[in-house]
C-alpha cells in the first residue's frame, strides 16, 4: 500500500509551487462550474486525468480506489435522481410495473452535466492532493497568510483522515479474511462493527497523536527541510489563460460560428 504522502513525494510535480498548482486547479474547477456546455467539464476531466496519470501512474491505496468507486456510484445515483425529478419534455420512460419513471430531456442534460462536473472536480483535486506533500501544503498556507490555527487544523485533519482510511482498510482485510462479509446478515453486522471500530480507533489515534506531538515540542508549525517554490506571476497568468481559454471554448460551443463566416473574415 502506498501512503498519500509517499505518492506525493514520488510525483514529478512535487517541486511545482503548491499555490501555483492550487491556482491552476481552482481555475479548472471554476471553469467547469461556470460552463454551459458539457464539453468543458469533459475537457477538464481529460486534463485532470492526464495530470493525475502522469503524477501517480494510477498507483493508489486500495482504500482510496474504493472511496473513488463509491463516489462515482453516488454521483451516478444523484444524476439519475436529477434526471427523474426535473420536469420537461419526456425523453423516455421506464415501466417498473408498479411505477413509471419519466426522464425528461432537460433532466438528462442536467444530470449528465452535474455528473461530469463532479467527476472532473474529483480528478483535478486528486491531482493536487497526490502531488503536494503535507509539509509543502503547510508552507503554502503560511505563504498565503492563513492563520496558524487554521493551518494546524487543516494539516492535522488532512493527515489523519488518510491514516484512518488506511486503518479502515486493514480492518476490512481482517474481517474479510474471517468471512465476515459472507451473507447479507454478516455484511450488516460486520459493517456496523467496522464503523464502531473506526470511531474508537479515531479517539485512540487522537490521544496518542497529541502525546506524540507534545513529546516533539510541537507548537503548531510544520517545518519543511526544502521549502517548495513560491507562487509567481507565471502561475497566475497560466491560471488566467486556462480559465479564459475554457471560457472562449464554452462560448464557441454555445454560439457556434459558421466556417463561411470565419473564412469571410
Amino acid at each position: 500500500m502506498f501512503a498519500i504522502d509517499e505518492i506525493a513525494y514520488a510525483s514529478p510535480f512535487r517541486d511545482w509551487s503548491p499555490l501555483g498548482k492550487f491556482a491552476l486547479a481552482l481555475s479548472l474547477l471554476v471553469s467547469s462550474l461556470l460552463a454551459s456546455s458539457i464539453v468543458i467539464p469533459f475537457l477538464i476531466f481529460l486534463i485532470g486525468f492526464g495530470l493525475l496519470f502522469y503524477s501517480t501512474k494510477m498507483r493508489f491505496p486500495r482504500v482510496i480506489i474504493l472511496a473513488l468507486l463509491d463516489g462515482l456510484v453516488i454521483f451516478f445515483i444523484g444524476a439519475v435522481v436529477i434526471a427523474f425529478v426535473t420536469t420537461g419534455e419526456t425523453l423516455y420512460s421506464v415501466n417498473l410495473g408498479f411505477l413509471v419513471l419519466n426522464f425528461s430531456k432537460q433532466g438528462v442534460d442536467l444530470g449528465m452535466m452535474v455528473f461530469m462536473r463532479a467527476v472532473a472536480g474529483v480528478t483535478v483535486m486528486l491531482f493536487f492532493a497526490t502531488s503536494t506533500p503535507i509539509p509543502h501544503l503547510a508552507n503554502a498556507l503560511r505563504q498565503a497568510k492563513i492563520p496558524v490555527e487554521i493551518v494546524e487544523l487543516t494539516i492535522l485533519i488532512y493527515r489523519y483522515s488518510f491514516l484512518l482510511l488506511e486503518q479502515l482498510d486493514t480492518m476490512y482485510i481482517a474481517a474479510n479474511s474471517r468471512l465476515g462479509f459472507r451473507g447479507y446478515k454478516n455484511k450488516f453486522r460486520t459493517t456496523a462493527k467496522l464503523l464502531v471500530g473506526v470511531f474508537i480507533r479515531s479517539l485512540d489515534v487522537a490521544e496518542r497523536s497529541q502525546v506524540a506531538l507534545s513529546c516533539r515540542s510541537f507548537r503548531g508549525e510544520f517545518y519543511c527541510y526544502r521549502p517548495p517554490a513560491k507562487l509567481t506571476a507565471k502561475w497566475v497568468f497560466a491560471s488566467i489563460i486556462v480559465f479564459e481559454l475554457m471560457n472562449i471554448v464554452n462560448q464557441m460551443l454555445i454560439n457556434p460560428v459558421p466556417l463561411a463566416a470565419i473564412f469571410k473574415l
